[in-house]
Formats: C-alpha cells, sequence, structure tokens
C-alpha cells in the first residue's frame, strides 16, 4: 500500500481460504468507507482502468454462512506525471577550458515525490582503441546535486539528467558542453 504506481490501471485480487457466498466492495478516494450489503458475486478479482492520479482505496467484505464479514481496506496510489521540467547548470559554462565541472539540478514532483537523479556525461568526439570506434560506454549513474564531474577531455559532450518519482516516472534534460583548449570570446 505504500508503493507509488505510473499505471492507471488497478487489478485488485483476494484470496479466501474459506468458501463465500459473495462478496461486496468499492473502489473510492475515501480511506474508510463501508460497501453496502449487496453481493457483487464470487470473483476473487477486479480491474479498474484509467484511475486518476492520487490516492485511492479499495473496500471489500465477504459474505459467508448469510453474514457479512468485517470490511478490509486497501489504498492504491497512482502517480502518471513524470517530475516538473528542470535546468540543468553546468559550472563555470558551457563551453570553457575548465576540466573539473560541477552540474547542479534540482526539480519536484507533485504526487509521488521524488525517488532519485540519475546522471550521464557522454563524449560527442569518436572514441579509438587502437584504431577501432568503441562508441560510447557511458552509462547512468545515481547522483546527487551538486555533481562534480570526473576531469574531462577536450572536446564536446552531453551532459543527461533523468529525476525519478517514487512511482518510476521521470523527465530528462540534456544540455551540451564544450571543453576548449582556451576560451575564446
Amino acid at each position: 500500500q505504500s508503493v507509488w504506481y505510473a499505471n492507471p490501471n488497478a487489478i485488485l485480487r483476494w484470496a479466501s481460504e474459506e468458501p463465500v457466498a459473495g462478496y461486496s466492495y468499492i473502489f473510492d478516494e475515501e480511506p474508510v468507507s463501508r460497501p453496502d450489503d449487496s453481493g457483487e458475486g464470487i470473483r476473487s478479482s477486479v480491474i479498474y482502468k484509467n484511475v486518476p492520479d492520487g490516492q485511492h482505496y479499495f473496500h471489500i467484505k465477504a459474505l459467508r454462512e448469510g453474514a457479512w464479514g468485517g470490511i478490509t481496506h486497501f489504498g492504491v496510489k497512482i502517480d502518471t506525471e513524470a517530475p516538473a521540467e528542470f535546468p540543468l547548470e553546468l559550472l563555470p559554462a558551457k563551453r570553457t577550458s575548465t576540466r573539473d565541472i560541477v552540474v547542479k539540478f534540482a526539480t519536484t514532483d507533485t504526487l509521488s515525490g521524488l525517488d532519485h537523479y540519475e546522471l550521464k556525461i557522454v563524449s560527442l568526439s569518436p572514441q579509438t582503441v587502437e584504431g577501432e570506434d568503441v562508441g560510447d560506454q557511458s552509462l547512468f549513474i545515481e547522483a546527487e546535486s551538486p555533481y562534480i564531474a570526473p576531469r574531462l577531455s577536450v572536446g564536446p559532450y552531453a551532459g543527461f539528467i533523468r529525476a525519478y518519482d517514487k512511482a518510476g516516472n521521470y523527465s530528462e534534460v540534456v544540455e551540451r558542453l564544450a571543453i576548449t583548449e582556451r576560451v575564446i570570446g
């Protein structure tokens, strides 16, 4: 119940070890609603499609031997929206002769909240080993702001930052960077 889901379709399943004559259930935004006393059948699952973002609750009770049992409440949290767009700041500048770069970033997420950031700095110059192009072997790493990048060589780069929320949605920012022999202009 503490997990946020990016999927707007809620599939709820329940198990009963004892025979039941039926279930009564409802799905709403109230944490302690009471299902009515009319049965919905004996199936042990239900699907709610296109559930809006936010916190919802499933309430269920079982009919056994002519009497309704207690109510079980289960929370469902949906967040299909990515974190807010955000700027990526490269210090001292996007074009610099300084090889030690600091990357600053921050954003927010209104529903599930931020979980973490991932960062990748990719060289845009072909890299070769013994005459063969090795391509980009950079992977995203988890990072916090401000991030101090490893010393970079002269050349063009692209910096990628992904901000993930607790539902697994992410927004991405890409910024170009140029490390020069000397600053021109």
